[in-house]
């Protein structure tokens, strides 16, 4: 019985030096090998080649797209590089900010960028990749990312209210109108109104009414009856109200019979 215990706390002791002997091995950069393994990805998608851009994954690699199922296997990758394909992206690139090996697996921060024809990025993001060793290459093991750029703006969904303000412009003051609202009333409402500013628009005409004028456009969609959308509100919030008054002065000075037109409308499902 001793004999057994004795050889129970020896394989208990063996046991806890290997596990800290593990946790202690400080990490190694690798991030020329990794940037090397991702130059080769890289280059597999922008020439078609398929086997070389799924050979770049683990067996049982799993990707973890944003607004997406875990895909896992090779086969539900390779579907899923095949349909970026298809959207059209014809490029993709890899930047590397840090790698770092951990026994056989590597840990990868980077940024990513996508491309359509016309060398034109049309999204771009940052990710982590778990990269591991297999058959003496670097191959990916897990993939998370997330796109950098803003999601959509929300519209109006039907049945939804959407106000839309018409401002009559005299000729000769579309340039004061547009400087009111693109260097005094939108810095305000981004500063002081961030919800009101995220869905409010403004369309500029292509050519003069009959009578000279220039009509412009607020469109407010969708419109919130919760929000204040008052121009008044925004500007005395940040320029005070002294200057606030002068500002509406310039605004309203901007407009034939110094007033706008408001029609608050329902969307359909058209």
């Amino acid at each position: 019985m001793r004999s057994l215990q004795t050889l129970l706390s020896a394989l208990a002791i063996i046991a806890s030096a290997l596990f800290y002997s593990g946790c202690s091995q400080a990490p190694s950069d690798i991030n020329e090998p990794i940037k090397e393994a991702n130059k080769r990805m890289m280059e597999a998608f922008a020439n078609g080649d398929t086997t070389t851009l799924f050979d770049s994954y683990t067996n049982d690699a799993r990707l973890f797209p944003a607004n997406s199922e875990i895909l896992d296997g090779k086969a539900a990758i390779g579907k899923f590089w095949n349909a970026t394909r298809e959207m059209g992206i014809v490029k993709v690139n890899f930047e590397t900010t840090t790698a770092q090996k951990f026994g056989d697996l590597a840990i990868e921060e980077g940024k990513y960028s996508l491309f359509v024809k016309g060398d034109q990025m049309v999204d771009q993001g940052k990710y982590i990749v778990t990269w591991k060793q297999e058959g003496g290459k670097w191959k990916v093991f897990r993939d998370i990312w997330n796109a950098s750029t803003p999601p959509p703006v929300q519209r109006a969904s039907f049945n939804d209210s959407v106000l839309i303000v018409l401002n009559q412009v005299k000729p000769d003051k579309v340039t004061q109108f547009e400087d009111f609202n693109m260097n005094i009333l939108s810095p305000a409402g981004k500063e002081t109104n961030p919800q009101v500013k995220a869905n409010v628009r403004m369309q500029k005409p292509v050519s003069k009414n009959a009578d000279g004028t220039y009509t412009y456009i607020y469109l407010m969609d969708p419109f919130k009856g919760n929000l204040n959308y008052n121009i008044e509100y925004a500007l005395n919030a940040k320029y005070g109200k002294e200057k606030a008054d002068e500002y509406m002065k310039m605004y309203l000075d901007c407009l034939v019979g110094g007033t706008s037109q408001a029609m608050l409308l329902a969307e359909t499902n058209w």
